[in-house]
């Protein structure tokens, strides 16, 4: 069962405006740092929530598999959300994330516990490969939203 891409707060979950196809590789850095930008001009998140994603991502690599990677804030930056969301970044290219090659970045924020069914939605929705192959491929953000959204 899907759920509701509205947070309990005004923000939508997931914004068309917040999916964006990357012409360029990064850095692992750089990914975290691109989509954490994003969920901090979106209202998700203020700036320190960043540096949370990058710690989580250190202690316990955030990529789960199938061209996936979800980076998210560690347990003590959790004041630093505004409301849940979720940003996506698609990299054609991949970037190498600690030996495993990631396509389909997902930048996530949940308040209130709201993360979890987040990323038990995520997780359900990336389970085959062939998912994410179609998103990196078809470059169409509203493609990729009504995929990830239904």
């Amino acid at each position: 069962m899907k759920f509701s891409f509205k947070s309990k707060k005004t923000l939508p979950i997931l914004m068309k405006e917040n999916i964006i196809i990357e012409k360029q590789t990064m850095t692992t850095k750089e990914a975290i740092d691109k989509v954490g930008a994003m969920m901090v001009k979106s209202g998700y998140v203020k700036k320190g929530y960043i540096d949370g994603m990058h710690r989580r991502d250190e202690d316990l690599s955030v990529f789960l598999g199938n061209l996936l990677a979800i980076p998210h804030g560690v347990h003590d930056v959790k004041d630093e959300i505004i409301a849940s969301g979720m940003v996506v970044l698609i990299v054609p290219d991949g970037i190498d994330w600690h030996g495993n090659i990631a396509k389909v970045i997902v930048g996530l924020a949940g308040k209130d516990g709201e993360h979890m069914s987040i990323l038990a939605n995520l997780a359900t929705t990336f389970e085959e490969l062939e998912t994410a192959e179609k998103l990196v491929e078809s470059r169409d953000v509203d493609f990729i939203y009504q995929t990830m959204t239904q």
